[in-house]
């Protein structure tokens, strides 16, 4: 048995790998595509995934991105048309024209006093920036 025939074909160059053998199963895979090999794996599992499965996996979730999208773009809408001044507004003249607010009038919030809100038309308005100065230097002056 110690000489061997020359013709005898050596299998040292495949190797079988048994407990490998692993489909991806993740929810949401993240694909890694090889494209020298031609191999698609799996970033998450590391499993090696079928190129048509991962392509039929990939044309489902259009619809999810696609929504998704959709949705990203609508809450931008609605960022660019948030103006705070016009929430205000609109709470205000639901208080002012409801029903049971009938034949009242708000209040100064400094005062206490009540006064129509026809006045604020003909009252000037100033920027918040110079009402806090004007705030700190009344308190600095009060101190």
């Amino acid at each position: 048995m110690d000489k061997l025939p020359k013709k005898i074909v050596r299998f040292d160059t495949l190797r079988i790998e048994r407990g490998i053998a692993k489909f991806c199963v993740c929810r949401d895979p993240h694909y890694e595509i090889d494209e020298e090999n031609r191999i698609v794996r799996c970033m998450d599992c590391g499993a090696v995934v079928d190129p048509l499965v991962a392509l039929l996996q990939i044309a489902k979730d259009v619809e999810k991105w696609s929504n998704y999208t959709e949705q990203l773009l609508e809450q931008r809408r609605q960022i660019a048309n948030y103006q705070p001044r016009q929430v205000v507004i609109k709470e205000l003249e639901k208080w002012y024209v409801g029903a049971e607010r009938d034949h009242t009038e708000p209040t100064c919030p400094r005062c206490g006093e009540p006064f129509a809100l026809q006045e604020l038309l003909s009252v000037p308005w100033c920027n918040p920036i110079f009402l806090k100065k004007e705030a700190s230097r009344r308190t600095a002056t009060h101190i």
